[in-house]
């Protein structure tokens, strides 16, 4: 019962964010990364953008775990309807057990690269893309050195609530095609519906999935009010699909927003709350939550 009623709640929000439906459009979709550009749906070239997400807490026995791990994105507009991005993440992981001593890895994510069609029709902002990451993340051959490698990429995609895990697993081509769009109101309302699909293809045995192809597929809803005109609240609601993956196969997650900025450079904080299993309910004995602050600027 409590499944259901977890997802209760969020058809609620769901359907209460398209109720709520609009006029002006935003830009770039994936808020709140996204730069306002006033009335017109792209008018800076050149978007640099920078996240840190953090976790501490124990998860296993008595092991506590540190993750800190920033994520840097440019962006930068080819034409008018055709946008290129770049994004690579990496992650820092400290296990310290009460028996033994501490181990620390500082781990290299995959660099993932998309370009995207995206324009502006009357009250919306649309895009359509292709994207593929490329496989520099890697684990030892040391079966030892695995275990804290493997911890320090899967709770860098925990923090996230599992979002965009191409950039987190390892020895793994990954293709995707991400799709979204982004409607406001004069009254300062806002939401956006986002989907991205697409094949994570294992390269070695040395990755835990035990499927050599998994097929992903993410969902966001989005919804906020400015506040002000340099003040904007609100959260997004993920849910991750893996289906191959029994041990991964759902992550859903809830993560309010504080975003401040104006057209030219914005700041965010954001708490991630995984909701169900593997990392939930985050608040709980030996889950995940994650912070995460960003910023960025457009020129």
């Amino acid at each position: 019962m409590s499944f259901l009623r977890k997802w209760g709640v969020v058809g609620l929000l769901f359907a209460s964010a398209l109720w709520l439906a609009p006029a002006e459009a935003r830009a770039y979709p994936a808020e709140p990364y996204s730069l306002d550009e006033g009335n017109k749906a792209h008018t800076k070239r050149f978007h640099i953008l920078g996240e840190l997400g953090m976790f501490a807490g124990k998860l296993e026995g008595d092991q506590r775990s540190i993750i800190m791990s920033p994520v840097f994105e440019m962006r930068f507009q080819l034409t008018y309807n055709f946008l290129m991005q770049t994004v690579w993440g990496f992650s820092y992981a400290n296990v310290d057990l009460e028996d033994a001593d501490p181990e620390n890895t500082f781990r290299v994510g995959n660099p993932y690269i998309a370009f995207h069609y995206q324009g502006k029709k009357n009250q919306f902002t649309y895009r359509l893309g292709i994207g593929a990451a490329i496989p520099v993340a890697s684990l030892s051959n040391d079966i030892n050195d695995r275990v804290i490698q493997s911890q320090a990429y899967y709770l860098a995609a925990a923090l996230r609530g599992n979002t965009d895990l191409w950039l987190w697993d390892p020895h793994t081509v990954s293709i995707i095609v991400p799709i979204g769009f982004e409607r406001r109101k004069p009254s300062g309302f806002l939401w956006g519906a986002y989907l991205d699909t697409g094949a994570l293809i294992k390269l070695n045995d040395k990755n835990a999935r035990t499927s050599k192809t998994d097929f992903l597929m993410q969902m966001a809803a989005m919804m906020g009010y400015q506040a002000t005109d340099w003040l904007r609240v609100g959260s997004r609601f993920t849910l991750v699909l893996i289906p191959k993956w029994v041990e991964q196969n759902t992550q859903l997650a809830v993560e309010p927003y504080l975003r401040f900025g104006n057209e030219n450079a914005f700041g965010a904080i954001r708490v991630n709350i995984n909701l169900d299993n593997p990392y939930g309910f985050s608040f709980d004995a030996r889950q995940v939550w994650g912070l995460r602050i960003a910023g960025g600027a457009s020129f």
